[in-house]
């Protein structure tokens, strides 16, 4: 009897409860986790000689590029900067590694307050995602949650106290990581510690974004150019650390929501001679030697590029007499690059014109001399246009939204952040890349929109 005298008043509830709205799911959290290797060539994931099981893991369940084309000058700062802002130099202001010496002492571009774009970390802060940086180039004082930040510490008397300065008080008792003086001066010491740490603050934080740079496959080709001995030694320790992050993710119960992109940025090129311009401005009369003086032109080397200099920057004269006596003195071993040249690649805002190095060649800033061979006969560098092909960098994208089996024959470093917000589920602000939806699942549509079409190069 009490069952029959119920029932009218649960269909009642029933009917009320099918009327009233649905409470919507929280979205799922995503997470990213975005690691450089300085120095990558994408033959370190292609070449099965080089002993990189976790990159090609990663290949062989994501996507990937052949090559992947940097900024002018191809050196760490400015491509870094380009990764994380979708831009080129012109427009985030980090225009080569370390100010022109005449500007700013030769300081690295160390400072977050020298981009002048929005890096992905504020992107990602502004929707609510949480943010950690291990090592990225022009990070520091950056409002990121979890932060180690990089400097020139291998340059520094006393490095130890300026990382900690540099760094989230606290994070490294957190995560029971301890730094040491050794790593300061040994390349592959300092990897080790990086992705330790970056391996701890996913565990403990589980950021949305995490940004980590690593470093000794550009010291050691450096060292001894592209087939140096230590390059293939150097590559398989920085595939280990990878490995242990992809452990780190599992652990952190996170790998189904979480994709990871490898890139780098730039190539190198074997270089057995030095050639230095800032003699034949001497000579010309145009800055002083050793010391430039009151210059009216000078030269800032990039390794295999580097800007010429003009003061009063509007002083046509003085450009075309730089200009006459660099190509007279060239020798076939550097050209010009001109300003139009300079525009259309977004770089090197207030230089003169820029000069790049013959195959073989690289560019220094001494005066005093005209040319000589590289210390040790052969050496690596980079800096050159990134046209070049042996400045092609590399780039893999795989997990949570990626699709498998994609090869892209090439990409630019100005799609990296676009494309990294198309997976977080978070608007862009206006970019020159686009987001590569070749190598998405359905586009990522539930992404950030679509920035605009990039600039033609």
């Amino acid at each position: 009897m009490k069952v029959r005298r119920l029932a009218p008043l649960l269909l009642a509830l029933a009917a009320v409860a099918a009327c009233a709205p649905v409470a919507p799911r929280a979205p799922q959290t995503r997470h990213l986790v975005l690691i450089s290797i300085d120095g990558l060539r994408p033959e370190f994931y292609l070449d099965p000689a080089f002993d990189a099981p976790a990159l090609r893991a990663l290949v062989a369940e994501g996507s990937h590029a052949r090559a992947a084309e940097g900024v002018f000058p191809t050196v760490t700062y400015p491509n870094h900067s380009t990764i994380v802002t979708g831009v080129r130099p012109a427009r985030h202001g980090v225009l080569f590694n370390t100010l022109p010496a005449f500007d700013g002492h030769g300081r690295w571009y160390e400072e977050a307050a020298d981009l002048r774009s929005p890096p992905l970390w504020a992107w990602a802060r502004g929707a609510g995602l949480t943010t950690a940086a291990v090592s990225w180039p022009v990070t520091v004082g950056a409002p990121i949650d979890w932060l180690v930040a990089e400097r020139a510490y291998w340059a520094r008397k006393d490095p130890l106290p300026e990382l900690i300065a540099a760094s989230t008080p606290g994070l490294f008792e957190r995560l029971g990581v301890t730094p040491d003086a050794a790593m300061f001066k040994r390349v592959a010491l300092w990897d080790t510690f990086l992705a330790a740490t970056a391996a701890g603050i996913i565990r403990e934080f589980r950021p949305n974004v995490l940004l980590l740079h690593l470093v000794q496959a550009d010291f050691y080709q450096h060292q001894g150019g592209r087939t140096g001995a230590e390059v293939k030694p150097a590559v398989a320790r920085v595939d280990a650390h990878i490995a242990a992050l992809r452990r780190a993710i599992d652990a952190a119960g996170i790998a189904a929501r979480t994709t990871v992109i490898v890139t780098g940025d730039h190539g190198f090129q074997d270089v057995r001679d030095y050639v230095y311009p800032n003699r034949s401005l001497a000579q010309a009369g145009l800055r002083l030697c050793p010391r430039p003086g009151a210059w009216r032109a000078t030269f800032e080397a990039a390794g295999g590029s580097g800007a010429v200099f003009v003061a009063p920057p509007d002083d046509r004269e003085t450009v075309a007499r730089a200009e006459e006596v660099l190509r007279r003195d060239a020798g076939g071993r550097y050209t010009v690059v001109t300003r139009a040249e300079l525009d259309a690649l977004g770089a090197m805002p207030r230089a003169a014109f820029a000069l790049e190095a013959a195959p073989g060649w690289a560019l220094g800033n001494s005066c005093d001399r005209a040319f000589e061979p590289a210390v040790g006969g052969l050496v690596g560098t980079h800096g050159f246009l990134p046209s070049r092909a042996t400045m092609a960098t590399g780039l893999i994208v795989a997990g949570a939204g990626v699709r498998q089996g994609v090869a892209l024959e090439r990409v630019r470093l100005i799609d990296v952040a676009p494309t990294a917000a198309r997976l977080l589920g978070i608007a862009t602000p206006p970019v020159e890349g686009r987001v590569l939806n070749e190598i998405l699942e359905n586009g990522a549509r539930a992404g950030g929109r679509e920035p605009g079409s990039p600039r033609a190069q």
